[in-house]
């Protein structure tokens, strides 16, 4: 019980989702590796998966970027306002 503890907490939260998308982009990235591997004696199939699979790890990445990067948004009468949490 006691991982369950450390899971429930904001940092632990970020650290399985951070667990979560590197998994998933790795057995993504296999699968496109195999695939493109097979598909080797097709050119344009070939391509096209592997445009595919570029298109996978830009996702990843953004999803990456947008977990590690801690942005508030807040929208209000005044107007709004976006901060990344770094002090002037």
């Amino acid at each position: 019980m006691t991982i369950f503890r450390h899971i429930l907490t904001p940092d632990g939260r970020r650290a399985f989702a951070f667990v979560a998308i590197v998994g998933g982009c790795v057995t993504f990235t296999l699968f496109a590796a195999v695939g493109v591997y097979l598909l080797r004696d097709d050119a344009e199939k070939a391509f096209w998966l592997a445009l595919a699979a570029h298109a996978q790890v830009l996702v990843g990445l953004t999803a990456l970027a947008a977990l590690l990067v801690k942005r508030v948004l807040k929208v209000g009468r005044d107007g709004v306002e976006i901060s990344d949490g770094v002090e002037e």
